[in-house]
């Protein structure tokens, strides 16, 4: 295992100047080049402690003795799901090791792009052929999920593989199912964890163009855009490493944010004109898209990413609820908050869900979508006092 300036964000990685992929960077010298960076700085004294421990590193010994290795996420991926899984995977394979990538299910179609996303095996599209993977695994690395419940559909097969199960996460109250657990909620996404691990390993100069993109991908994603809390100075150094092997974070953020379909387009106008509520006594906005609205706008994964974010930044509201139908009466939640007031609780309580403070998820079963608006109608003043 190498070590010393492997660790080092340093030389600005001059040897990555002339680099033809699609998503190099292209930053001019006369506007301070990022590739000329040279601090002095070991990404390793800033690191999560918990992936710079001897047992995060020694990981990397025992993966020489698996014959199968898979890497996994929870189900309704997002950036930071599908980007350390990819990162992970594709850094494996390019040490030779013999590594499958599997998801519960696909993740939105604006993550299309991200270089090696058409690997990955979908346990609800193949059911059969991704058990059969699960069922071989010597290893299934679990990254960004706390639980094997958050992998839906998928959990039985999970659970009863024979595989050791080791967990690469961030969200608070991991669950007792790993071999080894590397759960940090101080840190903004499990990309960035995924990073430290790599440089624990002492293999910081032999990440890819591939392993950075879907890394920075994940990191932007899962920090709505570097601007949250969680988003820390080791966060910017790790930003910094990456930019400066030459991927381009401009076109990362283009072809992640900004190709949206017209019906997309619509879509969102129709939800913050039509379906709006809002209780400006607690601050609190409710948007519910039910399936026929779904199906008017031709809805495809993805095509709600970032409503609820819309939601929030409206003046006064302190906390968006956005709820999207699916099949079977379920409507699939997402909560946002500013400052000290804490969905997480919320939806773990009242949603079946959980995961941070200011960003979490559930569901609710209900036989409409106005049964759910006057649940929250209900109760909203409860979840949320007024300040």
């Amino acid at each position: 295992m190498g070590h010393g300036s492997d660790w080092d964000v340093h030389e600005g990685c001059e040897k990555h100047r002339e680099n033809h992929n699609s998503v190099a960077h292209r930053t001019k010298v006369g506007r301070g080049n990022l590739l000329r960076m040279k601090p002095a700085t070991n990404l390793l004294e800033t690191a999560s402690t918990v992936m710079t421990t001897a047992e995060a590193r020694g990981t990397w010994n025992e993966l020489a003795a698996m014959d199968l290795i898979v890497v996994t996420a929870h189900r309704s991926p997002d950036g930071d799901a599908v980007g350390s899984v990819l990162a992970l995977t594709h850094h494996l394979r390019e040490a030779g090791l013999n590594a499958e990538a599997v998801l519960p299910d696909r993740f939105p179609r604006n993550l299309n792009w991200l270089p090696g996303a058409e690997i990955i095996h979908f346990f609800d599209e193949t059911p059969d052929s991704t058990t059969e993977i699960l069922e071989r695994a010597d290893l299934i690395w679990c990254l960004d999920f706390n639980g094997p419940g958050r992998t839906g559909e998928m959990e039985t097969t999970l659970v009863n593989s024979s595989a050791k199960k080791w967990v690469v996460d961030h969200h608070q109250f991991p669950e007792d199912f790993a071999d080894h657990l590397f759960s940090d909620p101080a840190c903004g996404s499990t990309c960035e964890l995924v990073f430290d691990l790599i440089a624990g390993w002492g293999r910081l100069g032999l990440i890819s163009q591939e392993t950075a993109v879907c890394a920075y991908t994940g990191i932007m994603t899962d920090t709505g855009s570097f601007r949250f809390s969680s988003v820390s100075a080791h966060t910017h150094l790790v930003l910094s490493y990456l930019v400066g092997l030459g991927i381009d974070h401009a076109q990362i953020h283009e072809q992640t944010f900004d190709q949206r379909s017209l019906n997309q387009v619509q879509l969102e106008g129709h939800a913050l004109s039509d379906k709006l509520h809002t209780w400006m006594d607690p601050g609190v906005a409710f948007i519910v898209l039910d399936l026929d609205t779904l199906e008017r706008f031709n809805y495809q994964p993805g095509d709600t990413e970032g409503v609820v974010n819309r939601a929030l930044a409206l003046e006064g509201i302190r906390v968006a609820i956005f709820a999207k139908e699916s099949k079977g009466g379920i409507f699939k939640i997402s909560f946002r908050s500013v400052g000290d007031i804490s969905v997480r609780d919320i939806a773990a309580e009242h949603f079946e869900g959980g995961g941070h403070r200011n960003a979490a998820g559930g569901i609710y079963r209900a036989s409409s979508s106005q049964a759910l608006i006057d649940h929250v109608e209900s109760n909203v003043r409860n979840w949320f006092p007024n300040p």
